[in-house]
């Protein structure tokens, strides 16, 4: 048995930590075997984005484990190798308040009732309930082109293509809407971690970008320029340009929703 967080400190150093998308905590191989196989694809390590290559088996785990520096972590894996209690992980406490893109979470044969997940339940609940909200959405529309096509009686094309662009917008703004919503809580991380000095500057960033992209003037560069020099003492070049990218994302879902909309009423 080994405790869970100097496993980690040994295993996973803290500057790598930022990079993985995906962890996964093994008893044995998925594919039943307890040591590594050069011909084992699970082995192999087929996803780039995993921690460590290879990988190490014979993985027990006790305690509280913490993974709030996984900071992009998306996926989740915890595995035992059967029912047995000696054969289950034993982990008491996981700490995943900082784990904000974290999309998907399995226990495997380590019963998650014995397990107190810390400071993200609310988003997980969150989670659920929006693909709940997208699968009634969806089911929703399909509803509408099935009474649309099946209104035989007086049915007329232009109907369709009507339908058929109401609908796109309606997903250009659900899709904008929930882009702005986990652009802003990222921002709001990255801001927290800042003091207030630097915290003006990174509001500066996005209102000048936003300039830039609406205008794009000389004078918005070159300011752009300088506040990016600014806060590069205390955000990498990756940290500021993911959140550029995603203000450039924003940005051009607004102009497809406003160009439909033009269309909508050329039309």
């Amino acid at each position: 048995m080994v405790n869970a967080n100097e496993w980690l400190d040994e295993k996973i150093p803290e500057n790598r930590r930022a990079q993985a998308t995906h962890l996964q905590i093994y008893r044995q191989c998925p594919s039943g075997h307890a040591t590594y196989k050069n011909g084992c694809n699970y082995c192999n390590n087929r996803n780039p984005n995993n921690y460590s290559s290879p990988p190490n088996y014979h993985t027990l785990l006790e305690g509280e484990l913490n993974l709030n520096d996984f900071v992009n972590l998306q996926c989740l894996y915890v595995c035992g190798t059967g029912q047995g209690q000696d054969q289950q992980q034993k982990l008491t406490n996981l700490k995943i308040d900082k784990c904000n893109r974290l999309m998907y979470l399995q226990f495997n044969n380590t019963p998650l009732s014995n397990i107190t997940i810390g400071g993200n339940e609310q988003l997980i609940i969150d989670r659920n309930k929006q693909l709940i909200t997208d699968r009634d959405r969806l089911k929703s529309q399909v509803e509408k082109l099935t009474n649309a096509i099946l209104n035989i009686k007086g049915f007329n094309p232009g109907d369709l293509k009507l339908m058929a662009k109401i609908i796109e917008e309606e997903n250009l703004e659900h899709q904008i809407s929930i882009t702005k919503s986990k652009f802003n809580e990222e921002y709001q991380l990255r801001k927290s971690e800042l003091n207030e000095d630097y915290q003006l500057w990174l509001d500066i960033l996005l209102e000048t970008q936003q300039e830039v992209l609406q205008n794009d003037n000389a004078f918005a560069r070159k300011l752009l320029a300088k506040v990016k020099n600014r806060l590069s003492n205390v955000l990498t070049a990756e940290e500021i340009q993911e959140l550029l990218g995603k203000k450039v994302e924003i940005n051009e879902l607004e102009i497809q929703l406003n160009n439909l909309k033009i269309q909508e009423q050329q039309q």
